[in-house]
């Protein structure tokens, strides 16, 4: 699903002009809402990073090609760094990491109902990872790292929103 994504991306004509324009630009992520039960709420979108200018370019997948979304500051911290995707190394596809994913978030937090958030491929440390993170009615971030050439899990943690 991933790579075939990509592959209609780069053959879309709005893609080819934007990337003669920004031709430094390099692939950092796809990300995607989920749901409770960590499936799909939105459509695939696929993020670009220009390092010169620190911005990030999203084409978001729509029925028929793609928008262009502004390009935006990246959100992470000033020292972090963020890595090209490559997926060389995917061999672990977003229903595999789903169904990984499923099996393991009872399993690391198993005090927590979960509730919506987010799934992100990207790159992490020289890894490519799925990233999957919700909240729980708790009212914590629940994080699950899926190594995306093994189906490892390679880290997992709870934030609390609520300070105490």
């Amino acid at each position: 699903m991933i790579p075939e994504l990509l592959e209609a991306l780069t053959t879309d004509s709005l893609f080819q002009e934007w990337q003669q324009r920004h031709g430094s630009a390099s692939l950092s992520h796809f990300f995607a809402q989920i749901n409770a039960k960590l499936e799909l709420k939105s459509s695939w979108e696929i993020g670009y990073y220009e390092k010169d200018a620190d911005k990030i370019t999203v084409f978001r997948q729509l029925d028929h090609g793609f928008e262009i979304k502004p390009a935006d500051d990246v959100f992470k911290k000033d020292d972090a760094v963020v890595e090209q995707l490559s997926l060389d190394s995917l061999n672990v596809h977003f229903e595999k990491a789903q169904e990984i994913a499923r099996e393991k978030f009872p399993e690391l937090f198993p005090k927590e109902t979960l509730g919506d958030g987010f799934v992100i491929l990207q790159a992490f440390k020289e890894q490519v990872l799925w990233n999957f993170t919700v909240i729980s009615k708790s009212l914590q971030f629940l994080n699950v790292k899926i190594g995306a050439d093994s189906g490892n899990v390679e880290s997992h943690q709870a934030v609390s929103l609520v300070q105490s």
